[in-house]
């Protein structure tokens, strides 16, 4: 491969805003004990309540400075906190360069001191358990005495996947990943980090969606996390500690035409409110999907589930102008998705549909004469979908049978079927709907639009999407993947560090994905970071270890 400036990879490299930094921050927690409580910003929420957090860098500052905010309660409810776990470039006006670094749980210490009463709702089953290095961490440093209290959800093989955070039941966060270095990254989502450890994705840039809220949603997501912490498997542990919002229990089905609104996914018995359990992000996602008319924007770590394929097949059936654009990982962390995933798309003919645009993000840094360019893989962590740029959901939960309705439904198998049957996660999404009949339809349609460009803005650049103000935008992902494509094909890499969609293929490793595409690399001129093992393709190695770790 040769470098050539002229191509149109460079030329999208040269004219992106998103580059990653090029010095680290120091290594040092960073103790924010005399920090000021930073105040919000006059602007940070828009008209619906509502800000994006594009990526992870953004959201763990988000978490930080909502943490120093907190007066009197502060809920945090995880899939994994690690109690090393880093924040990047947090405001700190003590230091000569406004930022500083810090970890996580210390500012969670640091609360509890100051008198905010701490409550950490963590996932605590066999696949994933920081419960207990977490509880070693705070009775080893904390002075905080009971007002920093830990419990932990076992309900295997259901997961707690709501990942959310409640500040004095007037502010909150909907975050997409667990509280763990290897899912750290900011926007650039450089090929390789040293800020971002190789334990949980093998390094790769993870691109992810996280947000705030205010109003209404607050008041649902307090009360989801109430009933969590209320009926906890740990709750014998801690029970004098139940949590009452204070607040009038809320009733999705009566709250229905709020243009913003909480959906949740739960498992059956998991609330004495809800004994049946809880599908609503689902049943949300499902309604929004048959009003679509012009375009389905897709933007998710999995897509396995086969009433979300089907929901979104019937669509371009029933609407001849309807375009698919979706984004979405080749090689999942748990591998039986690709599988899933592939069969599925496959099966619904999505993967040559002329109205469907399947792509992948990758990332790129451009080499010298000496040194070899670095190519890898974006992992794809967030879960957003955008209809119509009038309707949306993003949060914690996939769009597999897990996250939605029933593990077993994913299942080619009637074994697999019937041992998972009904099993499904803790998730929380929040849904913006626009539809005229919806209270504040028009500030939810603003809301819409502005995250699928900021999203857009990151994979295609600022000039592609202001282009694709109407219509689906499949003719520009289209182009700009073709584009990317040609170059690599020609041995051009770009002058600056950037994400470059390309096409979704079906081959299981990333070289083989890149021949596929006619893409050969030289291994004297562009290093492929990301060469996964049998084992990692085949048997999800991570996870295996999550389980002794």
């Amino acid at each position: 491969m040769r470098h050539d400036a002229a191509s149109p990879v460079a030329t999208r490299c040269r004219g992106a805003r998103l580059r990653a930094s090029a010095a680290l921050p120091s290594a040092g927690t960073g103790s924010s004990r005399h920090v000021k409580t930073v105040p919000p910003p006059p602007d940070a929420a828009c008209e619906a309540g509502v800000e994006w957090l594009v990526d992870n860098a953004k959201a763990y500052q988000a978490f930080v400075a909502l943490v120093r905010r907190a007066q009197r309660d502060l809920w945090v409810s995880q899939l994994a906190l690690d109690p090393d776990c880093v924040a990047y470039e947090v405001a700190d006006e003590r230091r000569p360069w406004g930022v500083a670094t810090v970890t996580l749980v210390e500012e969670l210490r640091l609360a509890a001191e100051r008198g905010v009463r701490v409550r950490l709702l963590l996932n605590a089953t066999l696949l994933i358990d920081t419960v207990g290095p977490l509880r070693r961490w705070f009775a080893a440093a904390s002075t905080a005495g009971g007002r920093c209290r830990i419990r932990g959800v076992r309900r295997f093989p259901q997961l707690l996947h709501a990942k959310m955070v409640v500040a004095d039941k007037e502010e909150a966060l909907l975050l997409g990943s667990p509280f763990a270095n290897g899912y750290w990254d900011g926007p650039g989502h450089p090929p390789v980090d040293l800020r971002r450890t190789s334990r949980e994705l093998g390094g790769r840039p993870v691109h992810d969606l996280s947000v705030r809220l205010l109003g209404e949603p607050v008041r649902e997501l307090a009360h989801a996390f109430a009933e969590l912490w209320n009926h906890a498997a740990d709750v014998a542990r801690d029970d004098t500690d139940p949590l009452v919002p204070g607040l009038p229990v809320p009733h999705p089905e009566s709250e229905s035409d709020r243009a913003v609104r909480i959906a949740c996914t739960a498992p059956r018995h998991a609330s004495p409110l809800y004994p049946a359990g809880r599908t609503e992000i689902l049943t949300a996602l499902l309604a929004g999907i048959s009003r679509a008319r012009t375009s389905i924007y897709v933007e998710h770590q999995y897509l396995s589930s086969r009433r979300v394929i089907s929901a979104l097949s019937d669509a371009l059936v029933r609407e001849p102008a309807l375009e698919l654009v979706v984004v979405l990982n080749q090689n999942p962390d748990v591998t039986a998705y690709r599988v899933w995933q592939n069969t599925r798309l496959r099966d619904a003919g999505l993967l040559d549909h002329p109205r469907v645009g399947l792509f992948a993000l990758w990332s790129i840094a451009p080499g010298s004469a000496r040194v070899p360019a670095l190519l890898n893989q974006v992992f794809v962590h967030s879960k957003v979908v955008i209809i119509d740029d009038v309707w949306a959901t993003t949060g914690s939960a996939n769009l597999d049978g897990v996250s939605l309705h029933s593990y077993g439904a994913d299942f080619a198998s009637a074994l697999g079927e019937r041992v998972f049957r009904d099993v499904r996660n803790f998730d929380v999404n929040v849904v913006l709907d626009g539809h005229p009949a919806c209270r504040g339809a028009e500030v939810a349609a603003r809301a819409a639009r502005s995250l699928r460009l900021a999203l857009w803005r990151e994979h295609l650049g600022d000039a592609v999407a202001s282009r694709t103000s109407s219509g689906g935008g499949l003719a520009e992902w289209r182009s700009h993947a073709h584009a990317g494509v040609a170059s690599l094909r020609g041995g051009h890499l770009g002058a600056g560090q950037c994400v470059l969609p390309l096409p979704y293929v079906t081959s299981s490793i990333p070289r083989a994905q890149l021949a596929e595409l006619g893409i050969t690399l030289d291994p004297r001129v562009a290093r492929l970071c990301v060469e996964p093992s049998w084992s990692e393709v085949h048997l999800s190695p991570n996870w295996v270890r999550n389980m002794f770790t």
